[in-house]
Parts: C-alpha cells; structure tokens; sequence
C-alpha cells in the first residue's frame, strides 16, 4: 500500500488493483484481525531470511552486532481504538491519543532491521482519568473477546507490561533463538540493575552492554569504598580532551553487582554537563565505546525513514490486532534488503524509485488489459476472428509489436506473449 500511495485497503481495491484481484476488502480486514496469526513469528522469519541472503556481504567475523532498544510515540486520531490512551508527548510537549511503541532492532554489521516490538500504555496517577481518558470513553473503546494462550492475547496482555520488563523478555527470547549479539545498547531510560543483570547472565555467548546512565543515587564500589557516580567522577583527577570526539572524558572501573562494569564520563567543552555511560566491556577504550554507542542511533534513522516513507502508525483500526499487523514492518526490511543488494544512495531514493516503478507498472496493467478487452471486442463483432490468432499474427509484425511497445514496456509484453 505504501508503494501505490494508497491510505486504506478499501482505497486499494477500489482502484485499478481490483483487476486483479479477487478477494474483496474483508479478507484482507479479516487477515488483519486474525488473532491467531503469530506476527512476532513473522517478523522473525523475515529476519531468518534476510541473514540466509546477505550473508556473503559480511565477513565471516563482523565486527559489530548489536541489539539496539528504544521507544517512540504512535500518535492517533480515535479515542475508541481498543487499548489506545493519552501520552505525553515531549517533543510537541502536549498530551496526544496514542500508544508507545517499543522497538528492538539488530545491527549486523552495514544494515538495521527490526527483530521484535510491543506496544505500551500506562494507566497514570488520576484515578478519573485512568489512562488519560475519561471513563466514558474507555466504556466505548473497540472490545473483543481473546482466547487465553493466543497470540492476540499474549500482545494484548503486553500493553500493561513495564517497557523495561517487555524489553528483557525479547532480549531473552533472541539470545534464546541464537541470535549473535556483542552489544546491547540503549539509552538511559533502559539501564538499570535487572537489565545488566539479563545481559549477564547469557552463558552461550559474550554478550555486552553499553547504555547512558542516570540513576544518581546509585552506589558503585570504587577504592574499596561505595560511592555514587558523581563521587567517583571527582576521584578520577582531571578530565583528558579528546580532540576526535571535541569532547572531555574521564573513566573508571568500579564493581557493581558483584561484576567488574565501566563507567564513562564526558561533557562538551569545560563547562558543559557531565554525562555517564555505563559498559560491561571493561577493555573498551573511551574512543571506542563512543563509536560503537553511536550505532544506537541507526534506530532512530529507521523510525524517521518508517514514518515517512512507510506510514509508520498511520493505521486507524479500533482492532488492536490490525494496529499490530501494520506494524509488523516487513517492507522495512525489503527494501533494507534491496538497499543492500542495489547500492542505492539513500534509502528515500529508493523508494520513490520503487513508488515510481510500481505506478509504471500499474499504467502499463491497466493499458494491457484495454489492449486484451479491445481484442475480445473485435472478436465480439467480428465472429470470424479468432482472438488467440489475432494475438499471434500482432506479435508476429514487428511494426505492431513497436507500436504496441511504445505504450507498454518492453518487458511487459514478453510477459505477457
């Protein structure tokens, strides 16, 4: 839909692909709202796939694999979406009707593609408003009933979930499926004690985490004695320039949870403000913590490109499951692929090219099927034509044929003949 700039599936068929096409727009509505159809699984074969494809474009030794967390705001129109609730959000710094979105995404090495997401929303502190909505409009929100144990009903469930607790479960379940991971990275809002503890925990493999700090309370063993961060940032001496990164920096290697972990401190000129990032990886230089920490934001230019491009949270169905469907972004990761394969210049490049392609293609349908209803018209009035033969003596003239192919692709009419 997103290549035939198109906004709802009844516009899609409404239009020229109802040719070809012969389900009508329920089927469609009914695949969507399927709350059997496991689309987590999906999105994990996907993934499966595109590794199987791409993997003589990498090394037999990447030398970076990361699992990137973070979250993003799906902002809606219809308070009677079922689950839907007011967020705040502090970009436009209002409340807006929608869900939060969170999202992990795996770096191999040159491409970021989806793995797994879940959709968030919290009830709040106002007991007459819970979830931000007046109780009246909950009433009326879309409702249905889930068979416990399905797939709609585990995604259902989730909705109630800490981000923090949703995250470490699909952290869980990749390792457990034997994905190959080096680094796990998020930001602040992700690092915490039950998350370092879940990445340390991973026997199978050496998996580390890099994330921004901010728990100031915390105490950290430091010179034998506990100190907080900002403590120990002042016990490390003088700060050191690092004229690549135009930044000021300081480190130190402190024991928390009875592990050895890293913490990084840095601020932008003398009087700028201190900021922490923890590691696991103790060896990691300051240098190359910072360049492999800035891969996060690979997931950040994949909401931006999804978003514009691909309609990203634009579906307006009170089904919860439809909401989920759409946001199973399997023409991400085609196009990723494509990207990959075709050495495109940007990824926007690439899909207008794709749009412009697919409308051609429409055209050039549309124009095949006159062409074929015409012939049948002929052979209608004039019963002694036979319709098969006509096509044969066409496409035996090379002059027809030229003509012909002057409205339709080359391509298109060996195809079709």
């Amino acid at each position: 839909m997103p290549f035939i700039d198109t906004a709802t599936v009844n516009s899609m068929l409404s239009g020229c692909v109802k040719h070809h096409i012969k389900a009508g727009k329920d089927t469609f509505y009914r695949l969507k709202n399927n709350q059997g159809v496991s689309w987590r699984i999906v999105l994990w074969l996907f993934l499966v796939k595109f590794k199987d494809l791409t993997i003589n474009s990498i090394s037999e030794s990447p030398e970076l694999r990361c699992l990137i967390f973070d979250d993003t705001l799906l902002e809606k129109t219809g308070k009677y979406i079922d689950k839907i609730l007011r967020v705040w959000d502090h970009v436009t710094q209002r409340s807006v009707l929608g869900f939060k979105l969170l999202v992990m995404g795996y770096w191999d090495g040159m491409s970021f593609i989806t793995v797994d997401f879940s959709l968030h929303r919290e009830v709040g502190k106002n007991k007459e408003k819970p979830f931000g909505l007046k109780k009246k409009e909950l009433r009326k929100q879309h409702k249905k009933d889930r068979k416990k144990g399905s797939c709609s009903w585990e995604r259902a469930k989730e909705t109630d979930m800490s981000k923090i607790d949703s995250a470490i479960k699909m952290f869980k379940r990749a390792i457990s499926k034997g994905l190959m991971v080096d680094y796990v990275l998020m930001d602040s809002w992700f690092t915490c004690e039950a998350f370092i503890n879940a990445v340390l925990e991973v026997k199978s493999q050496s998996v580390n985490l890099i994330g921004m700090y901010k728990f100031a309370t915390t105490k950290f063993l430091y010179q034998e004695k506990m100190y907080m961060y900002g403590q120990i940032r002042n016990l490390t001496g003088k700060p050191k320039r690092c004229r690549k990164l135009r930044l000021y920096y300081t480190e130190a290697e402190v024991e928390y949870l009875n592990q050895f972990i890293k913490l990084y401190f840095s601020k932008q000129g003398k009087n700028g403000k201190w900021k922490v990032i923890l590691s696991t990886d103790t060896y990691l230089s300051f240098i190359k913590m910072i360049e492999i920490y800035q891969t996060r934001w690979t997931i950040e230019v994949f909401y931006n490109e999804s978003k514009q491009l691909l309609g990203l949270g634009k579906c307006q169905s009170n089904d919860f499951d439809a909401q989920i469907a759409d946001i199973t972004m399997v023409q991400h990761i085609l196009m990723t692929l494509r990207y990959r394969i075709e050495n495109y210049e940007t990824m926007e490049g690439l899909f207008s090219q794709i749009k412009e392609a697919t409308i051609k293609q429409r055209l050039n349908q549309r124009l095949w099927g006159m062409f074929v209803e015409l012939m049948q018209i002929i052979e209608t009035v004039f019963g002694e034509i036979d319709e098969q033969e006509l096509f044969e003596r066409i496409f035996q003239n090379e002059e027809a044929s030229r003509r012909i192919a002057r409205l339709l692709d080359d391509k298109e009419i060996a195809a079709a003949a």
